[in-house]
């Protein structure tokens, strides 16, 4: 009778060290992919904010080079008004210094474009501004297909059995969908 005393004791310390070690697991694991999913969520924002900030400056970059050009070309163009005037003035103008300063532009404006082909080329700016979207494309979908493991990962543990007797009360994340850009794109001016 003893004996079957022990085997009882034996059989439900054993069965509560089962139930122990099967819930501290689950929610350890819960805790973990958890902990996953948050530095995933946190990877794709950090992709979408460098994008954001990427694009932001090849835009301004852009913008700055249109606004430098237009204004060489006004001078160039105020330059030519004027030179014209003083050839239309005869000997009371001064189309010497008109031609000065048209020659001066062009050739500022020339060197401008030379010196700087990879800042001020509106070419280039937009080769780049195409390249940087394609380069953060591909970037911010590798952390949204990241995040979507994460939370497979952490929706399959709280689902699964035994995990779901201790862990059922916690709630699945949702995945991330990634973007598709069939869409019209936006332009800036």
């Amino acid at each position: 009778m003893k004996r079957v005393y022990y085997y009882v004791i034996g059989a439900v310390a054993l069965l509560g060290v089962t139930i122990g070690a099967t819930w501290i697991g689950a929610v350890n694991g819960e805790v973990r992919r958890n902990q996953a999913v948050s530095e995933a969520t946190g990877n794709v924002y950090a992709q979408y904010s460098g994008r954001y900030e990427k694009m932001g400056a090849v835009i301004d970059a852009i913008q700055s080079a249109d606004a430098m050009i237009l204004n060489a070309l006004q001078l160039i163009t105020d330059a030519r008004t004027a030179f014209a005037a003083a050839l239309d003035a005869g000997i009371d103008g001064d189309p010497n210094g008109q031609a000065q300063i048209v020659e001066s532009t062009i050739t500022s404006l020339v060197v401008l474009l030379e010196d700087n082909p990879n800042s001020y080329q509106t070419t280039n700016l937009y080769a780049a501004a195409i390249a940087e979207f394609s380069a953060s494309t591909n970037s911010v979908t590798f952390s949204i297909t990241s995040y979507n493991s994460a939370v497979t990962a952490y929706n399959t543990h709280i689902h699964v059995f035994p995990n779901m007797l201790f862990l059922g009360s916690k709630t699945p994340f949702a995945t991330w969908v990634v973007p598709t850009y069939s869409t019209t794109l936006p332009t800036f001016s």
